[in-house]
This record gives structure tokens, C-alpha cells and sequence, in this order.
């Protein structure tokens, strides 16, 4: 599919397209390759020639971060902005594409009036639409997690989410300096393609995502302080733990001396043929666990 621009061409094709028509195109055959290399990481270099930018970019939707990547690769020249459906499951890229073209064309702008790279610089701008929204929402679903730590105290769920939102943030990490590289390389416009207007659409892009990618190292910090908080607590349950064997084991240290003392069973002890000697050894116990407990009490160990 392909639509007419002020200079030149801008279209979205499928992978199995490019390889039958890259060399109509005349695009070098190692782009073809590298558009099936190395799927598990984002960063990809950025091939940089007298006239062609090529850059293989994987796309990921927030909400489900761990959900299936698109894989999406850009043919840029003075006279082209070329997308190419690589990996594409849920669409994603195809409808960030169409999202661009309606834009022109919900405002009346005609396609015939804008250059390849200003169409490829709203497509790069519909990458981060929202999220700036949907970083916030995450803080704030933070913030929540440890009020619940903070009243709860204790519950092994807490460490899963933490070490779940850290593997999210890393991975939104990933993916926002894979777009930073891409912008920085459009901005050095270092085979002069693009005029001074869009170079700085480009630099104002990169801009943006840096922004992105320091809030994302922001809360990546606050999970460090979230996993200290969670084991601040775990240590707090623990001390309150032991404070409380500490104080049974002092509370019934005198009984102990108390039965070792009468059970020595010494011929003249008068309290063991005293008649009252049981009840005054019970009572004496009493006396002893009641005084422990209002010494402990005063100074708030119970």
C-alpha cells in the first residue's frame, strides 16, 4: 500500500513484498537479512549510507509489555518512507501506520503536501502517545504497593510484584533507547537528506523519549527503595519476633531458678513439710510473672 507524497513515496509492505522486490527497490541484500536477525534484543544497528537510513525497530505495547513484539523495518531516502511488516501478530505497527495517514486526512492536509521523513517523524511520535499517561499510572500503582506493604507487613506476594515491575521497566528501558538511537542517528542527518525543519523535529523527538527513559530509571530507583522497604519490614516482623521470646524467656527465668531451687529436695528446707508450702511456691510464681509483665509493660516491650 502505498500513497503519494509531496517528495516522492510512502508505503507499508509485508516482509515477504520487500524480498521479492528489494532489488527494484535497490536496497543492499544485508538489510534483508538483518530484518530476521537477533529477534530477542531491541538494540539493532542503524545502517547509514550516501542515500538510504535503514533501521530495524521492535515495537512493544505497554500494557502488556511481556506480550509479542512487532518487528518493523524503515527504508528512508530523499525520495521514500518505506515500513516494512516483519513481525507483526497484533497489528501494531500496521495501525500506528494507518493512524498517520488519517491523521492527514481528518484534517484535510493531503498526503501530496508533506515529505517522507515528517510522515516518518508523526509515525515515531504515535510510538509514545501515551506514554507519559501510562508511566504515571505505573508510579502510581507503585506508590499503592507499598502503602499495602507498609499496613499489611508482611506478605510474600509483595517481592513477586516488585521483581515483576522491575523486569517491566527494564524492558520499557530497552525499548525507549532502541528509539533514541534511532532519533539521534536521524538528527546527525549525516548524509544531509533531510531539511534544517525536520532535523529538528527529529531532535525534539529524541528529546522527548530521553524524557521517558529518565522517568523509567526513576522508577527503577523506586523499586530498589520498594524491595528496602519490603525487607525493612521483614526485619521489623522478625525483631518483633524476638522481642517477644525474649520477653516469655525473661518472664519465666525466676520461675526457672524457683524449681531448681526447691527441687534441690535438701533434708532442711522447711518448706518442703510446711503445709502451705505448694500454695506459697505457686503464689510466689505468681507474683513473680505479675511483676515481670508490669516491668515490661512500663517500659513498652509488651
Amino acid at each position: 500500500m502505498f500513497y503519494e507524497l509531496k517528495r516522492g513515496r510512502a508505503g507499508w509492505i509485508t516482509f515477504q513484498e520487500l524480498q521479492d522486490d528489494y532489488v527494484m527497490y535497490g536496497f543492499p541484500e544485508q538489510t534483508i537479512a538483518e530484518c530476521k536477525g537477533n529477534l530477542y534484543n531491541f538494540r539493532s544497528n542503524t545502517s547509514v549510507d550516501e542515500n538510504l537510513v535503514f533501521v530495524v525497530l521492535d515495537l512493544i505495547h505497554l500494557p502488556d509489555v511481556f506480550g509479542e513484539k512487532a518487528r518493523v523495518a524503515l527504508y528512508i531516502r530523499r525520495d521514500l518512507c518505506l515500513l516494512v511488516d516483519i513481525q507483526d501478530a497484533g497489528g501494531k505497527g500496521q495501525e500506528l501506520f494507518d493512524r498517520v495517514i488519517g491523521r492527514y486526512e481528518n484534517k484535510g492536509q493531503g498526503l501530496s503536501q508533506t515529505e517522507p521523513e515528517r510522515l516518518l517523524y508523526h509515525f515515531l511520535e504515535q510510538l509514545i502517545l501515551d506514554d507519559t499517561k501510562f508511566l504515571e499510572n505505573m508510579e502510581l500503582n507503585m506508590s499503592l504497593l507499598e502503602t499495602r506493604m507498609l499496613k499489611e507487613q508482611i506478605n510474600p506476594v509483595f517481592i513477586n510484584e516488585i521483581l515483576t515491575i522491575k523486569k517491566e521497566l527494564m524492558y520499557i528501558r530497552n525499548y525507549y533507547e532502541q528509539l533514541i538511537d534511532l532519533g539521534e542517528v536521524l538528527q546527525e542527518n549525516e548524509n544531509d537528506m533531510f531539511s534544517q525543519e525536520n532535523v529538528k523535529r527529529f531532535a525534539f523527538f529524541t528529546t522527548q523519549v530521553n524524557r521517558l527513559r529518565d522517568s523509567v530509571k526513576h522508577l527503577e530507583e523506586y523499586t530498589v527503595q520498594l524491595r528496602e522497604t519490603h525487607d525493612a519490614m521483614m526485619d521489623y516482623h522478625l525483631n518483633n519476633i524476638m522481642k517477644l521470646l525474649t520477653v516469655i524467656t525473661t518472664i519465666f527465668l525466676p520461675l526457672t531458678l524457683i524449681v531448681g531451687w526447691y527441687g534441690m529436695n535438701f533434708s532442711n528446707m522447711p518448706e518442703l513439710n510446711w503445709r502451705y508450702g505448694y500454695m506459697g511456691v505457686i503464689a510466689a510464681s505468681v507474683l513473680v510473672v505479675g511483676f515481670c509483665i508490669a516491668a515490661f509493660k512500663k517500659h513498652r516491650l509488651l
